[in-house]
C-alpha cells in the first residue's frame, strides 16, 4: 500500500509571524485582515493572481474527492470491535473546556482555530497513514478541519479520485479524513457537550430554527469580474499546501471564536426581514441542482459544493460582501464555507443547512424532520474519570445496541421525547450532508 509521508519539516521553519492573526469583529461587515499579514486579503483584482489560482486548483481537486462524513454508528463499530489496527485517529476540534467536559475515548484535542498553525508547525500529531474522523460541535465544523487535513496529506488528489472511482471499497493511496456526522450531538445525548440550545431539537424549540418559505425560481449568478487579492506569502510558504494553511489560519481567526463562523437560521432570517437590503449577505446553496430547483432560501444562487473552488464559479460571488453558504444539514456547507474563506471570500456557514430554514417534509428538497432524533446515539465518552472499557461491551453485538439502528433510535425517543419514531421521512442521498 502506498502511503504519503507528510513532510512537516518543511513547515517547521515557518516564521512565527507568518500567521499574525487579526482578531476582527464578529460583525458580518468586519474589515478584511490588514495588509501586514502574510497572505491576507488586501482587496481585489480584475484577474486572479498566481497565488489564488494555485490555491484554487488544489482546493478544487480535494473537494472533487467528495469526502464528507462518517456516521456515529459506523465509527463506534470500528472503535469498539477489539481490533485496534483499524481504528481511525479521532481529532476533536472543540474548545478545550468542552473537550474536558466529555469526548470520544482516545480523541486528541486541537481547537479548530489552532489547527492550521499546528499543521504548519508539524505539531498536530496526526498519523499520516491512519484514517481521521473529526469530532466537532455540529459536524459542519468538523468538515472544515477535514478539508485542511485532506489537503495536507493527499499528495495527489487526482490519483486518489481515480482509485476511488475505480473501486470505492479498495484502500486508496492516501488515508482520508471525514467529519463525524452532526459532531458530538450525534455521539451522546448529553447537551453540555455543545453550546447551550444548539442541539437541533433544542434549537427548534427555541425558535433558532425558523420555518421560513423557500422559493423554486432559479436565481442566476452574475459574474463579478473581480477576485480576492492577497498580500505576499512568506518564503517558507512556497507550496500551495502551505499557502492554503496560511490562508486558513487568517480566515478562521478573522472572527473572535470558532462559533462566529456559523450563522444561526434565526439571525439570517432577521437580517433578510429587516427591510434593509443593503446589509443582506449573498446566499449560496451548495446542494445538488435538482434539490435546489425544488426549494431554496430566497435569493440563493446554486454552486455545487464540489465546484465552489472553481474560479469561474466563485467569480459569481462578490468578494466585498458577506457570504452565507448552506447545504442540507450543514456538512457540505462547512466544506464550501472553508474553501471560500481560504479563497478570500468573507463566508460563513448556515448552521443546520436548509433544515435550519425549513423542516417541512412536504418540500422534497433534502429536509429532515427531527434532525437529532433520526441520527442521535448515546455512545461512551471520557469525561475525566477513568475510562470504563468494560462498559463498551454494552454497545457490541450480539447483545449490544449496535445490533439494530432502529432499536437504538427507539432508545433515543424513550430517553428524549417519549413518542413514536418518525418513519416516513426521506433520507439524504449518499454523500450529501
Amino acid at each position: 500500500m502506498i502511503r504519503h509521508r507528510m513532510f512537516y519539516g518543511l513547515f517547521v521553519t515557518f516564521l512565527a509571524t507568518a500567521l499574525i492573526l487579526g482578531g476582527c469583529s464578529s460583525s458580518d461587515n468586519a474589515s478584511p485582515p490588514g495588509p501586514t499579514e502574510a497572505g491576507a486579503v488586501t482587496g481585489t483584482s480584475a484577474t486572479p493572481s498566481e497565488d489564488l489560482t494555485e490555491i484554487a486548483d488544489l482546493m478544487a481537486d480535494v473537494l472533487a474527492l467528495g469526502y464528507n462524513t462518517t456516521k456515529p454508528d459506523a465509527l463506534a463499530k470500528v472503535l469498539f470491535d477489539d481490533d485496534a489496527t483499524n481504528d481511525p485517529f479521532i481529532l476533536d476540534t472543540r474548545e478545550a473546556v468542552d473537550f474536558a467536559t466529555g469526548h470520544i475515548p482516545g480523541a486528541v484535542n486541537i481547537p479548530l482555530q489552532s489547527l492550521p498553525q499546528a499543521l504548519l508547525d508539524g505539531t498536530a500529531g496526526i498519523p499520516d497513514d491512519q484514517e481521521v474522523v473529526v469530532a466537532s460541535y455540529w459536524g459542519n465544523d468538523g468538515n472544515m478541519a477535514s478539508l485542511l487535513i485532506n489537503t495536507v496529506r493527499i499528495a495527489d488528489p487526482v490519483a486518489q479520485k481515480a482509485a476511488d472511482d475505480a473501486d470505492p471499497v479498495q484502500v486508496a493511496p492516501y488515508a482520508k479524513s471525514t467529519g463525524l456526522f452532526q459532531g458530538m450531538t450525534s455521539w451522546s445525548f448529553r447537551r453540555d457537550l455543545v453550546p447551550a440550545g444548539t442541539r437541533f431539537d433544542d434549537a427548534l424549540a427555541a425558535n433558532v430554527i425558523v420555518e421560513k418559505a423557500t422559493q423554486s425560481e432559479v436565481v442566476p449568478g452574475v459574474a463579478q469580474g473581480t477576485y480576492p487579492n492577497f498580500s505576499t506569502f512568506p518564503e517558507a510558504a512556497a507550496t500551495a499546501i502551505a499557502k492554503i494553511l496560511v490562508r486558513a489560519g487568517n480566515y478562521l481567526n478573522s472572527v473572535p471564536t470558532q462559533f462566529d463562523l456559523q450563522v444561526y437560521p434565526s439571525a439570517l432570517a432577521a437580517n433578510l426581514d429587516d427591510g434593509d437590503a443593503s446589509n443582506d449577505p449573498q446566499i449560496v446553496s451548495v446542494r445538488g441542482g435538482a434539490h435546489y430547483a425544488l426549494g431554496h432560501v430566497p435569493g440563493a444562487n446554486n454552486i455545487a459544493y464540489k465546484e465552489v473552488a472553481d474560479l469561474a464559479n466563485s467569480n459569481l460571488i462578490d468578494p466585498n460582501k458577506p457570504v452565507v453558504a448552506y447545504c442540507y444539514t450543514g456538512h457540505t456547507g462547512g466544506l464550501s464555507t472553508m474553501a471560500l474563506g481560504i479563497l478570500g471570500y468573507p463566508a460563513k456557514n448556515l448552521l443546520y443547512g436548509l433544515n435550519g430554514w425549513n423542516t417541512s417534509p412536504t418540500v422534497i428538497s433534502g429536509q429532515l424532520v427531527n434532525f437529532d432524533l433520526l441520527e442521535g446515539w448515546d455512545f461512551p465518552i471520557n469525561d475525566g474519570d477513568a475510562e470504563d472499557l468494560d462498559s463498551l461491551a454494552d454497545y457490541v453485538p450480539p447483545t449490544g445496541c449496535l445490533e439494530c439502528h432502529g432499536s437504538l433510535t427507539a432508545v433515543f425517543y424513550e430517553h428524549e421525547v417519549a413518542n413514536a419514531p418518525v418513519t416516513d421521512v426521506e433520507v439524504l442521498s449518499e454523500g450529501e450532508g
